[in-house]
């Protein structure tokens, strides 16, 4: 984790931290505990064990194992000055007290249990061992057997809307304007998601500060979030890459079935993969339905493909939802006309209501309506998703005409 950001305060995790605290009080005062903290990839786990170290050592803690597959004399132990302590004049050493263990990849538990330089429980001297292990939705905490003792779990969820724009003023130093935060609110609360997209925007100047308030250039997304979801899918299997990329054209919300229908095949026989796509943490099971965790991950799954091909899957979408009943998908749209389409580029600048009103000689009420006509046009709900479906109008516009050539 960039150390610039492990510096910025921590952002809507109070109730987390207390229980963080309670669980590590518990171990200083009465006995060994555990502590699972759940939650997909980039959500703020390893963030937590960093400020539970921290706290363990405030609390009196002997010290934390960072890596217990590690050399366990790696042992990350607190000092204190020679006057605290009884040895000879001017040496430090570590003091006696619990210790904390930190396991932040679960997948390493492949290579056996931790090797701890204690038994699990207590070390010799009888101070008892916390053990706080992140772990993926679906996979098991990895810990060694024999463990006794208060046992919490943890499920980390996403950041709510005000937390969100609070770590985007801090990235920023400055407050988002409306279009940038609409934007912001497209990446659902996940933290390393909104800070690989904030930080790709300023590295590629598609951001200025003006009238003290940060505003959004361009409506293209940074190249660096683009490559690390392509990095990302290609960690998973072809199945589930291949159902992700089907569900990101059907939309936000995606009924079973649909995906059955466009993959020709059964719902029964997409289990395994529709498993592993949860346990990504990507999508979540919502009563029959693949429910999208981040607009902004659903975009940049569908723009991970190249045109063609992605064309191809909206034009059989189309041809499926016309003849076997497929539920609504975002549409590619008609012709815009050229008011629409002067419509759609203000947008893009990034303008408020207000603003394009005075821009075009309309009053806001006008540049609403106009707004929300173009969203039922392409069956859209944000401006994000309006300027995401133009581009793609276009894109099929470009091909079309290349084909004719």
């Amino acid at each position: 984790m960039n150390s610039t950001l492990t510096h910025m305060p921590l952002r809507g995790r109070e109730r987390e931290m207390r229980l963080i605290r309670e669980v590590l009080e518990y171990g200083r005062r009465s006995g060994p505990a555990v502590l699972s903290i759940e939650g997909m990839p980039g959500i703020g786990k390893t963030r937590l064990l960093q400020e539970a170290a921290a706290l363990a050592d405030g609390l009196g803690y002997a010290g934390h194992h960072p890596d217990p597959w590690a050399d366990p004399r790696h042992l990350r132990r607190r000092t204190v000055p020679a006057r605290h302590t009884r040895g000879r004049p001017g040496r430090c050493h570590a003091p006696a007290g619990p210790v904390l263990v930190l396991v932040d990849d679960t997948r390493r538990a492949v290579d056996g249990p931790p090797r701890m330089p204690f038994a699990p429980r207590e070390r010799p001297g009888g101070e008892p061992v916390v053990w706080l292990v992140a772990h993926r939705p679906g996979e098991a905490p990895a810990l060694p057997a024999g463990l006794t003792g208060r046992s919490e779990r943890l499920s980390l969820g996403p950041l709510g809307p005000a937390h969100s724009l609070s770590l985007a003023r801090d990235l920023l130093g400055a407050p988002p304007a409306p279009a940038l935060v609409q934007l912001i609110d497209q990446a659902g609360g996940h933290p390393r998601l909104l800070i690989e997209l904030l930080t790709g925007l300023q590295e590629e100047g598609a951001l200025e500060t003006v009238d003290d308030e940060v505003r959004l250039l361009t409506s293209r997304l940074p190249a660096r979030l683009a490559t690390r979801v392509r990095a990302t899918l290609e960690r998973f299997s072809p199945g589930c890459r291949q159902l992700l990329c089907v569900a990101s054209l059907l939309g936000c919300e995606v009924v079973y079935e649909d995906l059955a229908l466009m993959l020709r095949t059964s719902v029964s026989a997409l289990l395994p993969a529709l498993e592993e796509v949860e346990a990504t943490g990507v999508v979540r099971n919502d009563d029959g339905r693949a429910v999208f965790s981040s607009p902004l991950l659903r975009r940049l799954i569908s723009d991970s493909m190249p045109d063609s091909l992605r064309l191809s899957l909206q034009r059989e979408a189309a041809a499926l939802r016309a003849t076997a009943g497929l539920g609504e998908a975002p549409a590619a749209g008609p012709e815009l006309s050229e008011q629409q389409r002067v419509l759609v580029g203000l947008v893009r600048e990034g303008l408020t209501n207000q603003q394009i009103a005075r821009r075009l000689a309309l009053s806001p009420h006008t540049v609403n309506y106009h707004l929300r006509k173009l969203f039922k046009t392409f069956g859209v709900s944000s401006r994000i998703d309006l300027l995401t479906a133009a581009e793609h109008l276009d894109a099929s516009g470009r091909a079309a005409r290349a084909r004719q050539n």
